[in-house]
């Protein structure tokens, strides 16, 4: 028992060393419908902003579309993508801007987590209420103006906080904290997943650089 325990203690002290030495971003798109069409369509979509905060460097970061390319090679250099519902919303939109398969990054979806630990999908704003006491700072129905009135300072703010956001979410999962989230106005909470870094076998693009 004692030498299960000593087992049990190594592993998760190695783990927390991976964690912490681990480079990851968290990232969130906003976008825009080339025809000005209301349908959500990742088919249609273009990028008009893509937010990050780059842990191996402690800052966030914007990019505009016309620096997608800079973007994803930078995705190349992390040991873990974090987003919330990047693998079926955010990744497809961007995959227009790349020539390797992006689902093949090592990824960590908040929204998808959570699906598996309670069975459905919760929104962002939802998820943020409830535990960080705060809200995301526009909708669809209003950010998706931004782009064609080159409103570029609303659109870059609203990105960014959507990014920090999801951040702070992830950093509770990193400490293994609960998660609170409402079911049926009652509020209850699930500890989720410990995220594993991975390793990208995608090489750096050289005439990029």
């Amino acid at each position: 028992m004692q030498d299960m325990i000593k087992t049990t203690l190594q592993n998760m002290f190695f783990l927390l060393i991976s964690l912490i030495n681990m480079n990851y971003i968290t990232f969130d798109i906003e976008t825009y419908s080339p025809s000005k069409s209301d349908k959500i369509n990742t088919e249609e979509f273009r990028v008009s902003v893509t937010g990050a905060y780059i842990s191996w460097i402690d800052e966030y970061v914007a990019f505009l579309e016309e620096d997608t390319k800079d973007f994803i090679e930078l995705m190349k250099e992390a040991d873990l993508i974090v987003g919330y519902n990047h693998l079926w919303f955010d990744l497809p939109v961007l995959q227009k801007y790349a020539n390797f398969p992006l689902k093949e990054l090592p990824s960590y979806d908040i929204m998808l987590e959570m699906e598996k630990k309670i069975g459905y999908k919760t929104r962002l704003d939802n998820l943020c209420s409830a535990n960080l006491g705060e809200h995301k700072t526009d909708s669809y129905e209003q950010y998706k103006h931004y782009y064609w009135d080159k409103n570029w300072f609303p659109l870059i703010d609203y990105c960014m906080n959507d990014v920090r956001l999801t951040e702070e979410l992830f950093r509770m999962t990193l400490n293994a904290k609960p998660i609170k989230y409402t079911n049926l106005q009652k509020t209850e909470q699930v500890v989720l997943e410990v995220p594993v870094a991975g390793n990208s076998s995608i090489e750096p693009d050289m005439t990029l650089l």
